[in-house]
């Protein structure tokens, strides 16, 4: 039977994991348990479950900064935050939605954001979630209180904890609270459609795009077979793949780009500018990865990231070895790869990924492939060396979702 821990306030957290460090207990730390499936099941029989520190604890709109509890629901800041047209510029997508095809709209947590560090489409030109987290305070393995920024962006000399925490899932402390910076949403937004069946081309036509002095905040590129399932009447009516690019600022900027990006462009193929109303709606399903969304049947599916001038090869690579279909994002730079079967492929997708300085990480899989199968990109010797030492420093019992990151069996691929 699973034990489960719910703190309501930090001191409670704190306590628990005291108790935990006194009697050399495992912790599972979660919020609201969406993003459960990504990576390797924890070792550990007893949960911290964090949902219950929920709450907005200030939002100035004025001074473009936000501060909550770790659980408090990610569709609920996104609320509050739409009522004074501002978002988080890092543009988080419904990752939960791609682990499993039973999850609700808008699932998952503030802490569970900044803990996998994820980001959508406009990752390119601002960052992903840690470049846009302030200040967070949280308990470490220690069952010592640490904190690091404030609220405010300034110059950080020393160790910058909050880069550090963004991405740990939970293995080097359990945060409590963070502070985020937010962004006015832009006057307009709006996209250009280019066919384009071929990802060798589709890199090129977005390296372009981002080349040129038009302001590109996104670049992606969607397949024949997956452009149905964006749900726009326009790309359907190109009857071919697309590459979608987008430009947002005031209007008559906006309309000036657009034109201007529309010339630039249609030496690679059919341009066709595309109504915000749609524009908007398009990203939202690129930043959810609409098109691998699992129904039914649940397939294999892979994040890879390379530097963005290489991503139509690999692209285009890891479709003819895998037999799998691809979307590309940032502009190149992050390929899903979607592989039907029972086989994840796992050597070929990361020597073609290592191939070009990238890393490949299995998001989505049976829980019994986890176990043998690295699900991190595995990492050389002298950053597991550095990471072993921060992991030590931070939780020296290893009882913070101990196993999370790496897979249990050490006869696997990438153990």
């Amino acid at each position: 039977m699973v034990d489960v821990l719910s703190p309501t306030t930090p001191d409670q957290l704190r306590d628990a994991v005291g108790w935990a460090l006194g009697s050399r207990t495992p912790l599972e730390v979660i919020g609201s348990g969406s993003k459960r499936a990504f990576g390797h099941a924890v070792l550990a029989d007893t949960v911290l479950d964090c949902s219950k520190l929920s709450g907005i604890l200030f939002y100035e709109p004025e001074e473009l900064v936000i501060s909550a509890r770790v659980g408090t629901p990610l569709a609920e800041i996104k609320a509050a935050l739409a009522e004074k047209n501002q978002q988080f510029h890092f543009e988080p997508g419904n990752f939960p939605a791609l682990l499993s095809d039973d999850v609700v709209p808008g699932a998952g947590t503030i802490g569970g954001l900044v803990a996998t560090n994820m980001a959508g489409p406009r990752r390119i030109k601002v960052g992903a979630a840690r470049d846009h987290l302030l200040g967070f305070e949280a308990v470490s393995g220690r069952a010592e209180d640490f904190k690091s920024g404030g609220r405010v962006m300034k110059n950080v000399t020393g160790f910058d904890l909050s880069k550090l925490m963004s991405g740990s899932f939970g293995t080097l402390g359990v945060m409590h609270t963070v502070n985020l910076k937010v962004m006015p949403c832009d006057e307009q937004s709006g996209s250009i459609l280019v066919a384009c069946d071929d990802p060798k081309i589709a890199g090129k036509v977005m390296t372009a795009a981002l080349g040129s002095e038009n302001e590109v905040s996104a670049a992606a590129w969607i397949s024949s077979d997956d452009v149905k399932s964006l749900d726009v009447p326009l790309a359907q009516e190109m009857g071919s793949g697309l590459v979608v690019v987008r430009i947002e600022g005031p209007a008559p900027s906006v309309s000036w780009r657009s034109e201007a990006l529309c010339k630039l462009l249609a030496q690679y193929g059919e341009t066709r500018p595309l109504a915000e109303s749609y524009s908007q709606h398009l990203w939202q399903c690129v930043a959810d990865v609409k098109p691998f969304v699992p129904v039914g049947d649940v397939s294999l599916l892979w994040r890879v990231s390379v530097p963005p001038a290489s991503g139509g090869a690999v692209a285009e690579r890891l479709m003819d070895v895998t037999g799998g279909r691809v979307m590309m994002d940032w502009a190149g730079g992050l390929i899903w790869l979607q592989i039907t079967g029972s086989d994840a492929m796992a050597h070929q997708v990361r020597d073609i990924a290592g191939a070009s300085d990238g890393q490949a990480v299995l998001v989505r899989a049976p829980a019994k492939m986890r176990e043998s199968i690295a699900v991190f990109h595995p990492e050389n010797t002298a950053l597991a060396r550095i990471n072993a030492k921060l992991r030590q420093n931070f939780d020296p019992e290893g009882i913070l979702n101990p196993g999370r990151l790496s897979p249990p069996s050490a006869n696997g691929e990438g153990a």
